[in-house]
């Protein structure tokens, strides 16, 4: 039996507009988003989840649209603790709070450079 060699189609990275967040320069070990009820809420969190505001958390960003304030951080429980404890300190309320490790995508943007 004669194989035929197989063509290799290379899909070129997306062409739309830049993702919103922090540029990837590896994979973050997890990623804790806190969504609120309202605006001001997602503001007061983002100041209290500044940059440098709390060692072992990461810069947080948020998204008004969503409502949602993302920080890369580990996903164990003492990060947990401390996201909690800010929020408890600030009194601020989230409306849900879930924890993310990798996606395939993250992964991929790590080893190819790409967005």
């Amino acid at each position: 039996m004669t194989r035929t060699p197989r063509e290799l189609t290379v899909v070129p990275p997306p062409s739309g507009p830049p993702r919103n967040g922090p540029p990837r320069n590896g994979p973050p070990d997890g990623l804790v988003r806190l969504r609120f009820a309202d605006g001001i809420a997602l503001e007061r969190a983002a100041a209290a989840f500044g940059a440098g505001s709390s060692p072992g958390l990461g810069e947080a960003w948020s998204d008004p649209a969503t409502l949602t304030l993302r920080i890369p951080a580990d996903a164990g429980i003492e990060t947990l603790r401390t996201v909690l404890a800010i929020l408890d300190a600030a009194a601020i309320t989230s409306e849900s709070l879930t924890v993310h490790t990798h996606e395939l995508d993250d992964v991929f943007a790590a080893f190819t450079s790409l967005p």
